[in-house]
């Protein structure tokens, strides 16, 4: 009978773990694994009680006592998991602590969903394989906004809702607020935050590049071109217009920010006379100037505290040649205190930039700032047409050389008046803006111009390379060691208290 009674005891524990096993792989609690729970515990519970039953030994009173003490222990231990479970799944904190903070959310997308005030309903069809990556990130973004609910969507378990979002392929995510909808096919963080930028914002900013004065082509694919540029900030959530101000005659109600992207002629009097018009109520501008320049820009940007060298900058440090640059191209790694470089801490580079410099000079009411320089290894070359160029201290610009400028001023109440000026329209341009930190640079001070800084472009994390190299010895130290030796230690150490209890 003893026997029966030890084979009725391991039947219920399989039974009893079988059930949980069944539930971890098919993530479902079905009929087979209640049933296999009910029969483990009701078998199990026989055995224990029928093995009790044939002990010869009998239970001194001493056993009894410290049998009681162990069972009152382990109640104390389970109330405490259990009141830890209910105030973890009312009350969590959740933290990365990889190095670089690679499954949190960036700063910007954090300041997204702390401002929200509208609810944000995001739908991700994704097969039942992929529901837990999905979920993982989704669920990052509902701790952070009451706002946010989401649902991972099967579209073969629910194909009446696929075909209501007209999906056609997994990896397709919805984000819906009000009546307005986006659907993207990759769920990045990027995507899925510029997604809810566009959703919950009420008006779509326009910004107009101006024409007519060899400025860069925003349409153009060449390696001057603006093409890509443009892309980046529809991608943004603006609309890009063209605006030929000769033609027009004035700058339109709807404009966010008006972009001056490397003009090689002058601009009319009356052209300046409508851009002056459009800063007094407000305006925002940015100017990307090149060397060689004509005048009349540089004379209408004297009016706001912002002075543009006639000179290149040459950077004899060095230090662009490790990125197979020469000295006409200077590099930028340290900017100024501003709202602009929050977290912002990788290089930028200016093919042949002139100086631009914060003076005292201009109207009233602006404040200027120099934004960024170059190295101290550098100077604003004047005679630059030279084919060999020596630092003069008489005539150039001694380093480091600041490079760009921004002119601020608070009219009519609190419309704020921003002017950027940098002396480079290359950086921006095909052939470099992919190139490092210009990217980052040139959307940021889009964002920052339009007053949409919480829509600063969202860099991707960077995941480092931490391979442990081991030789063929290495690996089977390992081996030998986790897989042999320790459970073998902990047998003989359980073999060793059977003995010496008994």
């Amino acid at each position: 009978m003893k026997r029966y009674a030890n084979i009725t005891l391991i039947v219920g524990i399989v039974l009893f773990l079988y059930s949980f096993v069944n539930f971890s792989l098919n993530q479902l609690w079905d009929w087979v694994s209640t049933i296999s729970l009910v029969l483990g515990i009701l078998i199990t519970g026989v055995g224990i009680y029928y093995r009790a039953r044939f002990r010869k030994k009998e239970i001194s009173r001493k056993s009894l006592q410290y049998g009681a003490n162990s069972l009152l222990t382990a109640l104390i231990v389970s109330g405490i998991v259990i009141l830890l479970a209910f105030i973890t799944n009312r009350h969590h904190v959740r933290a990365d602590l990889t190095e670089k903070g690679l499954y949190s959310l960036s700063e910007q997308t954090k300041s997204v969903l702390n401002g929200l005030d509208k609810e944000v309903t995001i739908y991700a069809f994704f097969k039942k394989s992929d529901e837990v990556a999905v979920k993982d990130k989704l669920e990052e973004y509902a701790y952070r906004s009451r706002y946010i609910k989401y649902e991972i969507i099967d579209p073969n378990q629910k194909p009446q809702m696929a075909r209501r979002y007209g999906i056609t392929q997994y990896g397709t995510t919805v984000v819906e607020c009000g009546g307005k909808r986006e659907t993207i096919d990759e769920l990045t963080e990027s995507n899925l935050t510029n997604a809810i930028i566009k959703v919950t914002r009420d008006l779509d900013k326009v910004i107009y590049f101006t024409t007519g004065h060899g400025e860069k082509d925003i349409e153009s694919d060449d390696p001057q071109g603006f093409k890509q540029a443009a892309e980046g900030i529809r991608k943004e959530n603006y609309v890009v217009k063209t605006l030929n101000l000769a033609q027009d005659k004035k700058i339109p109600d709807d404009c966010a920010v008006l972009v001056i992207a490397g003009p090689k002629s002058d601009f009319f009097p009356f052209e300046l006379d409508t851009i002056k018009k459009y800063l007094e109520n407000g305006g925002k501008l940015f100017v990307m100037i090149d060397p060689e320049w004509k005048p009349s820009l540089p004379e209408f940007l004297k009016k706001y505290k912002i002075k543009v060298g006639d000179n290149i900058v040459v950077d004899a440090s060095g230090v662009g040649q490790l990125f197979g640059m020469g000295p006409e191209i200077p590099l930028v790694n340290k900017y100024a205190k501003h709202e602009l470089f929050k977290d912002f801490n990788i290089m930028t580079f200016f093919p042949v930039a002139c100086s631009v410099q914060a003076t005292t000079e201009g109207e009233s009411g602006y404040s200027a700032l120099e934004l960024f320089k170059t190295t101290a290894s550098s100077w604003g070359e004047t005679d630059y047409r030279n084919p060999k160029v020596k630092f003069d201290p008489d005539r150039d610009v001694k380093g480091p050389v600041p490079l760009a400028v921004v002119s601020t001023k608070t009219v009519n109440g609190n419309k704020k008046t921003r002017i950027l000026v940098i002396g480079d329209s290359d950086f921006a341009g095909n052939a470099y803006i992919r190139n490092s930190g210009n990217y980052d640079l040139f959307l940021n001070i889009v964002n920052w111009l339009a007053e949409e800084e919480d829509m600063i472009t969202i860099r991707p994390k960077e995941i480092d390379d931490r391979r442990v190299n081991l030789s063929m010895k290495d690996s089977k130290i390992i081996l030998y060691t986790s897989v042999i030796a320790l459970p073998l230690l902990i047998v003989i150490a359980g073999i060793v208290v059977y003995y010496r209890r008994r």
